[in-house]
């Protein structure tokens, strides 16, 4: 009678951890989690989160990005990298100020964009149109 008892007892562990994972929220896993920053202060460190898409709302993979940095005390930073096959670069963290981001890829119009400091606490997403 024991082992029947124990047994039932696993059985229902078993199936109540079974319902408990398919009442959870189900997870997109195919959404690139925020990795921007928005800096705390001015000239602060912040981080540039980009998402780069085409006209059509496909990935650009391979698209070049640089983040040019004018701060208030006189500084110069800037910061680079390129899109991965999620059309998805993270820049490395850089001092804040005014922002410029250029962002280019081959067979696309370059993008020259102002991005406020305030914005970068979400991904800043560019569509690049076709050269013509």
């Amino acid at each position: 009678m024991r082992k029947l008892f124990i047994a039932a007892f696993m059985v229902a562990a078993a199936f109540s951890l079974s319902l408990a994972q398919e009442t959870s929220a189900p997870q997109n896993t195919d959404e690139t989690p925020n990795m921007g920053q928005m800096p705390t202060q001015p000239n602060g460190i912040g981080r540039l989160d980009l998402r780069v898409v085409d006209e059509g709302g496909k990935p650009v993979k391979g698209a070049y990005a640089k983040l040019e940095s004018r701060r208030s005390d006189g500084y110069f930073c800037e910061s680079w990298n390129s899109t991965d096959t999620k059309g998805v670069a993270v820049l490395p963290p850089v001092h804040m100020g005014a922002l410029k981001l250029i962002v280019k890829a081959k067979g696309y119009q370059t993008q020259k964009l102002d991005v406020a400091t305030n914005s970068l606490g979400e991904p800043v997403r560019v569509t690049l149109a076709r050269k013509k």
